[in-house]
């Protein structure tokens, strides 16, 4: 048994060592005074660990191994005027009882045609597009005219378009389907 001033003995059977074998906590608690570290032989290289083969685990790949995916495209913002084959058609010949065809169009002012036949049309989610089938382009042409005198006092523009090439993006338009008597959509780019 060992005692330090102030403190009471330490029983080292008490601490779970065996007799006249020190334990761990004991042993460095009690090392006498004149022997040091310079006085237990040292190792000259530290014992190293062979390293550990790696356990290949079938579920999980390398994942710098594989090429990475394609990143999204951006959403269209516009369509060009070539692959929608837009044109300006004569505002004349147009009739209530047209029956639909491979079309879709669009009345507009004259400005605004050259510059949709120049950049091609928006696609707008906050201000779409309105167009409509044959039929209704008489009805769209009538009610730009009877709008009050001056607004449009130049002759409106018919643009045409395929409607195989926008259906994606279309959305039935029922408030104007039923003005013009024709299907009409909003061209949104939304879907």
């Amino acid at each position: 048994m060992t005692s330090k001033p102030g403190r009471p003995p330490v029983q080292f059977d008490l601490l779970g060592a065996q007799p006249g074998k020190r334990s761990r906590k004991g042993a460095a608690q009690t090392t006498p005074a004149h022997k040091t570290d310079a006085d237990q032989p040292q190792r000259a290289t530290p014992a190293r660990r062979a390293p550990r083969p790696k356990a290949e685990n079938p579920l999980q790949t390398d994942l710098f191994t594989h090429p990475l995916p394609p990143r999204p495209r951006p959403p269209r913002t516009h369509l060009d005027t070539a692959e929608l084959r837009l044109s300006a058609v004569p505002a004349t010949g147009f009739s209530p009882q047209a029956t639909p065809d491979s079309w879709l169009y669009l009345v507009t002012e004259p400005d605004t045609a050259s510059q949709f036949l120049a950049d091609g049309l928006p696609l707008r989610k906050t201000h779409p597009l309105l167009l409509t089938e044959r039929g209704g382009v008489a009805h769209w042409l009538t009610k730009m005219t009877d709008d009050p005198p001056g607004l449009f006092a130049i002759t409106p523009v018919v643009l045409r378009l395929r409607r195989t090439m926008v259906s994606e993006w279309l959305e039935p338009d029922p408030d104007h389907s039923a003005e013009f008597s024709a299907p009409c959509y909003l061209l949104s780019g939304s879907r």
